[in-house]
């Protein structure tokens, strides 16, 4: 029986075609788990670019309070005179905190007894437009039951100061 050219051609197609679906079907396996690993590589990558703006951002402030001319933060008592006309607040320091490059974290506590609320956003406004600001942390205001529009305020307040070196 002699082999016609055509069916050696029909045999090498049909096995052509048989070891490209077997490729194809290997491929389709290969290509769910690249998959996935491509999509972790991505989150690493999204999470490292959120830590890297994290860092710009840090960065960015360091200059900014290392480029004021005042690295001691204003007396609040100087503040609360200025601005308070009818109490004088007990202000005591609760933590000095040293932290990265010289700069020293500044919580303190400010209260205000029988204050008339009215001119609470003005100390509030004079303590957070400061170089360098302080910082509200905490508010507790408790109504006066003996006069309408006054109380007793407690304040924490924060502010970085650079140590002298």
């Amino acid at each position: 029986m002699k082999i016609n050219t055509l069916q050696i051609l029909y045999g090498s197609a049909t096995l052509a075609l048989i070891a490209g679906i077997g490729l194809t079907v290997a491929s389709l396996r290969q290509a769910t788990s690249l998959a996935q690993s491509l999509r972790g590589r991505v989150a690493v990558v999204a999470e490292l670019q959120a830590m890297e703006r994290a860092k710009d951002r840090y960065s960015a402030a360091v200059r900014r309070f290392e480029a004021l001319s005042n690295t001691a933060p204003v007396s609040l008592s100087g503040l609360a005179a200025a601005t308070v006309t009818n109490a004088t607040p007990d202000i005591r320091e609760i933590e000095s905190k040293p932290l990265d490059q010289g700069w020293v974290l500044i919580r303190s506590e400010v209260i205000f007894n029988d204050l008339n609320l009215d001119q609470l956003p003005a100390f509030a406004h004079a303590v957070e437009s400061q170089r360098p600001p302080w910082r509200l942390v905490e508010c507790s205001i408790t109504a006066s039951t003996q006069t309408d529009g006054f109380g007793r305020v407690v304040l924490i307040l924060e502010a970085l100061s650079k140590q002298a070196k």
